[in-house]
């Protein structure tokens, strides 16, 4: 008994927490995406259809410019899947921080538990996996992750009717509250490994970029985190 009122307690702990500045970020960021949908030809039905299956901006974005193009299924599909394959190493880690393999639930929730585990909630997560018992994060993780599900699909919902009141380019611009929320939790992170990969990607990929322009990003963050790898691995020896 004692055990599931802890449970329940985390479980309001993280929906509190996700009412907080993370989940303004991500419904501000949904409401950017629901612009560029609505720009793109969608009806409110399929942004918001999109926001709950992909549920992830890189793919996100690269569904609705493909779709806006005239893009053939097949190619729309690959593309959305490379986009969020580069997530599932962050799922892989996500699984093993919330130690889901020793937890008595069925695979398809499982499943529910990976598919909404944003960016976001990875990056909680790991924000405030020491402050709480392992065996209690998942309740922590389930408030949080669901509410900003939900905060998600609200900000796809409002973005597509409120570019009525609000100028296109201003709806455009907060799709980057998120990002930006990320890289400060990131950034403030005691995990030393983390926050280095973070702020060498960062000094890396503005110097690389009149060479390789949009992948400096990409390519920016890979250096940033094997360099960091790298010199811890040799700290150890």
């Amino acid at each position: 008994m004692e055990l599931r009122e802890k449970n329940k307690k985390l479980y309001r702990v993280g929906v509190i927490d996700a009412t907080n500045v993370p989940g303004f970020a991500l419904f501000s960021t949904m409401v950017g995406f629901s612009t560029l949908a609505k720009d793109a030809g969608f009806d409110v039905w399929l942004s918001a259809i999109t926001t709950l299956s992909v549920w992830g901006m890189p793919g996100q974005v690269a569904l609705v410019s493909l779709f806006a193009t005239g893009s053939p299924l097949i190619v729309i599909f690959f593309a959305v899947a490379f986009a969020n394959m580069r997530m599932m190493l962050m799922v892989i880690s996500g699984y093993n921080a919330l130690g889901l393999s020793s937890h008595n639930i069925a695979f398809w929730q499982k499943i529910l538990l990976v598919h909404i585990m944003a960016i976001t909630s990875w990056a909680q997560i790991n924000s405030v996996k020491d402050k709480y018992p392992s065996n209690l994060l998942l309740s922590y993780y389930v408030g949080f992750s669901v509410t900003i599900y939900i905060l998600g699909l609200s900000g796809t919902l409002v973005g597509y009717f409120i570019d009525y009141f609000v100028q296109t380019e201003v709806l455009r611009a907060i799709a980057f509250m998120t990002p930006l929320y990320i890289l400060l939790l990131v950034i403030s992170s005691q995990d030393y490994l983390n926050r280095s990969a973070v702020i060498l990607g960062g000094i890396i990929t503005p110097l690389i970029y009149p060479i390789f322009f949009e992948l400096s990003i990409l390519i920016g963050g890979f250096l940033g985190g094997s360099i960091t790898l790298g010199l811890s691995y040799l700290g150890r020896k």
